[in-house]
């Protein structure tokens, strides 16, 4: 009765592959302490502690950070309370909620967004500064 069904079967891998992986801390999770990573993370909880990310962050409507950030890039839709230092672009969605320091290559700021804080602006990729500077404390 069952033997004779077609598609996916375990052994098979799924048609779709991703370059690269990534975490969620989804809405309901609190946490408190310190976050490295090499993948993407999506942030829609509580983080209270710095992270460090050399892929991307968002952080959905939801989320929010109180600490510093270390990252690749960032797409900010909820708030962050603390300095970032961004290798890439930090983008301030409609939504969003800034208070802190941001030194990044490249900002997009969306009408609407809240930032409350200061902006350092690097004309070259922070690669090197990023690998070899711990977040502020």
């Amino acid at each position: 009765m069952f033997s004779s069904r077609k598609g996916n079967t375990s052994n098979e891998s799924p048609s779709i592959t991703l370059d690269r992986t990534h975490s969620v801390l989804s809405k309901s999770v609190t946490f408190t302490g310190e976050i490295n990573s090499t993948d993407d993370l999506r942030i829609d909880g509580v983080v209270d502690g710095n992270i460090s990310c050399e892929g991307k962050i968002i952080i959905g409507p939801e989320g929010t950070v109180n600490g510093n950030i270390k990252s690749n890039s960032i797409e900010l839709m909820g708030r962050i309370n603390g300095d970032v230092v961004v290798n890439n672009i930090v983008r301030l969605k409609a939504s969003s909620y800034f208070k802190g320091e941001i030194t990044a290559v490249n900002i997009e700021i969306e009408a609407g967004a809240n930032f409350f804080g200061n902006c350092k602006m690097a004309d070259k990729d922070l690669s090197q500064t990023f690998s070899q500077t711990d977040v502020k404390e």
